[in-house]
């Protein structure tokens, strides 16, 4: 006696949906203008002088930034 319904359980590895807020959309938004400053501060870097180290610092620091708002920190901040 073979039913066509099979009852057993399938496994879901699909990702349940990630949640949307006003958070991500903010933490998009500035991800993205650090992301550009940093770019900004490379390029200016190079014609400054003498403060060309900070700049070029404050653009590794701005675009480091801008990777780890939305990989590290708004999951955290999301998950509290």
């Amino acid at each position: 006696m073979s039913d066509s319904t099979d009852l057993r359980p399938v496994p879901d590895d699909r990702q349940p949906p990630r949640p949307t807020s006003p958070a991500m959309a903010v933490g998009t938004f500035f991800s993205f203008v650090l992301f550009f400053a940093g770019l900004a501060l490379f390029a200016v870097s190079f014609d400054i002088g003498h403060a060309g180290a900070w700049t070029m610092a404050g653009g590794i620091v701005a675009i480091g930034l801008a990777f780890a708002i939305p990989t590290t920190i708004l999951p955290a901040v999301e998950e509290r």
